[in-house]
Parts: C-alpha cells; sequence; structure tokens
C-alpha cells in the first residue's frame, strides 16, 4: 500500500512540474530528448525559447542550457544597469545570452579558444539580439602572445599545457593575460570557466584581483597529485573576498581514477566545482 501511494505522489508530482513547467524548462526537456538520439559532436542548430543556437555537441550543450537558464546558475545583482562582464570560456554563449538577458544594458566580453566554437559563439550573439557583446577569439591565460590548445570538440578543450588535458586536436590559438583585462578598469563580474587554468591565472591576478566585485567559476581538479582548490580558495580569503563552494560534479569517465588496491577503489580522481566569490557589503 505504501509503495503504491509513494508512486502515485510521484506521478503527481510528474504532472505538477510538466504542467507548471517554465519556458526554460520546456526548451531544456526538448533539447535534451532530441539529445538522446543525436550522435556525439555533431554540429546543429536548435530552438530554444526565442533563440536559435548552434551547437557543437548537443548531449554537452543541455547541460549548460539547464544551469544557466533553468538553474540559473549564474544569476547575480548588481547596482549598475550597465555591469561590466567579463565572460571568460564563452563555448557557444549561452552565458552571455543569459547575462544579456539579466542585464540588457550590460557591458560583457566573451572569450573562447577553440576556433570553431568561437565561430558559433560570435553567430549566436549576433543572430539572438546580443552583438553588442563584444567576442574575442582567445585563451585566457598569464601572458598575451599564443599557445597551444586542445580543441576537444565540445565544452571540455583546455590548454594543452595544463595537467589532464584532454585528448583532442593540438591547435595555436591567440591568448589574453586576464591581468592585462582586469588593469583596464572595474569588472562588476568575472565569470570563469577555463578548464584547468584556474590556479595559475588567478596567480597571476592576484595584485589586481581588488578591481572585482564578484566572480564565478568552475573550479576543475584535473591532477591528483596536487589539487589547486586550497590554493586558489585561499588567494580569494587575501583578496578580501567572502565564497560559497557547490554544484560538486564527479568526472568518473576522466582518467586516473583510484587503485584496486586502494582502501576505496576506483573513484574518481577528478572533478569540478562552483565557486562564486564576492565583497562583503560594510
Amino acid at each position: 500500500m505504501r509503495g503504491t501511494l509513494r508512486r502515485a505522489r510521484r506521478k503527481v508530482g510528474a504532472i505538477r512540474r510538466r504542467l507548471f513547467e517554465t519556458p526554460e524548462q520546456a526548451a531544456w526537456r526538448s533539447a535534451w530528448h532530441r539529445a538522446e538520439t543525436t550522435p556525439r559532436f555533431t554540429p546543429g542548430t536548435i530552438r530554444m525559447m526565442e533563440y536559435d543556437i548552434r551547437y557543437a555537441d548537443l548531449l554537452s550543450f543541455c547541460p549548460q542550457w539547464e544551469s544557466i537558464f533553468v538553474k540559473r546558475a549564474l544569476e547575480f545583482r548588481s547596482a549598475s544597469r550597465t555591469p561590466r562582464i567579463l565572460d571568460c570560456g564563452a563555448n557557444v554563449g549561452v552565458a552571455s545570452l543569459f547575462f544579456r538577458r539579466l542585464y540588457p544594458e550590460a557591458r560583457i566580453t566573451a572569450y573562447e579558444a577553440d576556433p570553431s566554437i568561437f565561430s558559433m559563439l560570435d553567430a549566436n550573439l549576433r543572430g539572438n539580439g546580443a552583438a553588442a557583446v563584444e567576442t574575442r577569439h582567445a585563451a585566457i591565460w598569464t601572458s598575451a602572445g599564443t599557445l597551444t590548445f586542445r580543441c576537444e570538440g565540445s565544452d571540455s578543450g583546455m590548454i594543452d599545457a595544463l595537467p589532464g588535458a584532454v585528448a583532442g586536436k593540438a591547435t595555436t590559438v591567440p591568448s589574453v593575460r586576464l591581468r592585462d583585462l582586469l588593469e583596464e578598469g572595474p569588472v562588476d563580474l568575472l565569470k570563469l570557466d577555463i578548464e584547468g587554468a584556474e590556479d595559475a591565472v588567478l596567480a597571476d591576478c592576484e595584485p589586481v584581483l581588488d578591481r572585482v566585485s564578484a566572480l564565478v567559476m568552475d573550479l576543475h581538479e584535473f591532477d591528483p597529485g596536487t589539487r589547486q582548490a586550497p590554493r586558489v580558495l585561499e588567494r580569494l580569503t587575501r583578496a578580501g573576498f567572502t565564497y560559497a563552494v557547490d554544484d560538486f560534479v564527479a568526472l568518473p569517465w576522466r582518467e586516473p581514477r583510484s587503485g584496486a588496491d586502494s582502501p576505496f577503489p576506483d573513484r574518481a580522481l577528478q572533478w569540478a566545482m562552483t565557486v562564486r566569490a564576492w565583497r562583503p557589503v560594510r
């Protein structure tokens, strides 16, 4: 009897969620059904609410949309109608579209290293009423110039010299020094999704982090021998930020994993987490 009641409640809950789902949720659900039958790394275009979005890999695009538009993981408050936002690791532009929706007059610059994905980013912003967003084909790094970037074909491309670099096409791409960008003027929100480069980049930026009011980043742990999270979080504390950590995601498909001789065999040794940091109001 109890099992029957639980199943009935779950069914009622599912019906209620379907009846009252938001346009963002409905778009995600439709895209997810399509992704289940779409081969990986197959570029295409999909309608998401009023947006026509080009994507490189539908299965990696869907979690981006869910996180940003459904769960609103990048939502932030600003006293300014025209906040300055740096979207570092912009992929196909979902975050920049969300920021533009949140603050229509925001001053946004979007950076993407993968040349193929950059072309999609540029087209998505220009084709969806966000042409005012400045787009830059460049990797965020500790120096300006060029570097070797591993293009994985979706959202996991990364700088070749970093630990845990994914298999993919090695491509020479432009790089920009984040410190130089921060020295140009105050930043209301710094969004970082730079696949393992967080510690090196923030260490280089430490003398000018006081120019950043708020920061949200995906903090990746790809090197089991040298964890960067303690250094990154301590650096944020020294720079005067308060921070919160959530959205921990294990990456069990990435090697290595804990060995059979470990007390905890076959455990994921790579993961990512979301860090939000801000300066306390005084």
